[in-house]
């Protein structure tokens, strides 16, 4: 997808964790950060996906759950009917717009979730950049990297797991931050940038290179040279003769063809790490008609924008309908019985109760006066059980906490109808369902001497601990933040305080017993030394010292 090339042309970008970029924007704005997603890139990936029915769309489904969880305002954005007539060599169907079963019934996932979504009226790459530009949202979410190439200054990419974290959950972002100083957002608050192309390089590499509207580019030019030329500057110089669009545009573009093809023959201003004389720039290039595809895309004008403002100010925060999202993973997954049932509140439990700590609503789905499904005495979210600082996280403080799933998704799952029989050893379970999340209708198997590895099957009756952001936490239940901040400090001081000693150092004093005579030992026995036998020298030198005395 987008311009080959172009990522290696730009550099790496910086890698973080999706929920601290979140978490941190969060603290220093004290709200969500406000992120569109190119889902139609998303669409496209999530093709990938295999086993049980509707493959694409469960993948979606597990990503709108990780959006929910961390304190995100996303806002989906869809192709819309005045996209470019052709893409990557082949005609765009502009009737077929919005009619796939995909798209249909991601939109209706969309609003499941109560995620506002958006059409626009081109690309929806480039309205999301338009979107970022004016404010709108703070960031964009796409795998596309035209997205950078339409001007979107802060722009995350690359959304999976990270190497290292010991799980194969979608944990990292790759972020590209352009141009900063003219951002509206301050998500990117004392970062510089770390595209190493501006806007105006990217969409000459494009044209250079080839990309989604021109595969063929100029011949003989490469990525490598592709990159040399946009960072010497043609790129602005060619959108400023472009955006003149005077009466000497044709003559001044005639200029500037063959100022660059001077430079590819004898690159007198050292642009190239080496002459170029076999690369011919055509007289035709660039075709005005794909530059203006890439410079000047189909977007929403000002007074739609306002539209927009207007209808997403109450867009979010709202109250997730679990029976609803329910009824849809049962009919698109087939996610049925109360098997179906118990993996919806596996999968909504943490997500719901995270989302409901940043609002500052209770997790239960009940209020106090009415009725839980479980009859668990352990009080949810009272106590925190121990913190931990996660790879996934990049290391922020994450607190343990006790919750019952089924209290905060509030689906009655005896309710539902009762699992079927397990299927026969000659047949094979359906590739949606978990092997332990069956209902066991069987006899237990005899035991054997070979001991067998038992997972604990799930129960949403049951506590369950989870892990939740230490800043959600001390929005959602401060009080039990300072109560466990208290505790730990307690702890802290008693194992730093001086431990007392009841051994003494210096020498023991000699006990006597002042009422003892002396010489009362003598009552009781004699004591006696036996006399030493003298050493021959030793009898030697008594002997010399007598006689020395003597005269």
């Amino acid at each position: 997808m987008g311009i080959p090339g172009l990522i290696q042309a730009i550099g790496t970008g910086e890698r973080i964790s999706l929920s601290k970029l979140a978490i941190g924007h969060l603290e220093r704005n004290a709200r969500p950060i406000r992120v569109a997603v190119d889902i139609s890139i998303w669409l496209f990936q999530v093709q990938a996906g295999r086993g049980g029915r509707n493959p694409e769309l469960r993948t979606l489904f597990y990503r709108l759950l990780k959006i929910l969880a961390l304190p995100i305002h996303p806002l989906f954005v869809y192709d819309g009917q005045h996209k470019p007539p052709f893409k990557r060599g082949r005609a765009v169907a502009a009737r077929s717009h919005g009619s796939a079963p995909i798209i249909r019934l991601s939109k209706i996932m969309v609003d499941l979730f109560r995620f506002p979504r958006h059409d626009a009226p081109g690309e929806a790459e480039a309205e999301c950049a338009r979107l970022q530009k004016v404010g709108v949202v703070d960031a964009v979410m796409s795998n596309d990297v035209d997205t950078l190439m339409f001007g979107s200054t802060f722009t995350v990419m690359n959304f999976s797991k990270e190497s290292g974290t010991g799980n194969a959950a979608a944990t990292h972002v790759t972020c590209y931050r352009m141009d900063c100083a003219a951002s509206p957002s301050n998500v990117m608050l004392n970062s510089p940038s770390n595209a190493m192309l501006d806007r105006a390089g990217m969409i000459l590499f494009a044209m250079l290179s080839g990309g989604d509207y021109l595969p063929s580019g100029v011949p003989r030019c490469g990525s490598k040279l592709a990159g040399e030329i946009a960072r010497a500057g043609f790129g602005e110089d060619l959108l400023e003769i472009i955006d003149s669009d005077g009466p000497d545009m044709e003559v001044r573009l005639s200029e500037w063809r063959e100022r660059l093809q001077y430079e590819l023959e004898e690159n007198e201003s050292g642009y190239f790490q080496t002459k170029h004389k076999v690369v011919r720039v055509p007289e035709t290039f660039p075709d005005k008609t794909v530059l203006s595809y890439y410079a000047k895309p189909v977007v929403s004008t000002k007074s739609e924008i306002d539209v927009l403002r207007h209808r997403l100010r109450n867009a979010w925060d709202q109250e997730v309908d679990a029976v609803q999202l329910r009824r849809f993973t049962a009919d698109t997954f087939d996610w049925n019985y109360r098997s179906g049932a118990r993996k919806v509140t596996k999968l909504l439990a943490e997500p719901l109760v995270c989302y409901r700590l940043r609002l500052g609503k209770q997790a239960s789905a009940f209020s106090a006066n009415q009725p839980k499904l479980s009859s668990s005495e352990v009080p949810m979210l009272q106590k925190i059980n121990k913190s931990r600082e996660s790879y996934s996280t990049d290391g922020m403080t994450e607190y343990q906490v006790d919750i019952v799933p089924v209290d905060v998704v509030g689906l009655d799952i005896m309710a539902e109808e009762k699992n079927p029989p397990l299927p026969s050893p000659g047949t094979t379970a359906s590739a949606d369902e978990d092997e332990e999340e069956l209902e066991n209708t069987t006899d237990p198997a005899p035991q054997t001497t070979i001991k067998k590895r038992v997972t604990k099957r799930y129960d949403p009756y049951c506590t369950d601990k989870i892990w939740i952001s230490k800043t959600l936490a001390m929005i959602g239940i401060p009080d039990v933040v300072e109560n466990w901040k208290k505790a730990e400090a307690e702890k802290a001081e008693k194992a730093n305080a001086p431990k007392k000693t009841t051994r003494k150092t210096g020498p023991r004093k000699k006990v006597i017993d002042p009422g003892m005579k002396q010489g009362s030992i003598l009552k009781y026995g004699f004591l006696t030394k036996e006399r030493s036998e003298l050493g021959s020298d030793k009898r030697l030198q008594l002997a010399k010292i007598t006689d020395d005395s003597g005269s």
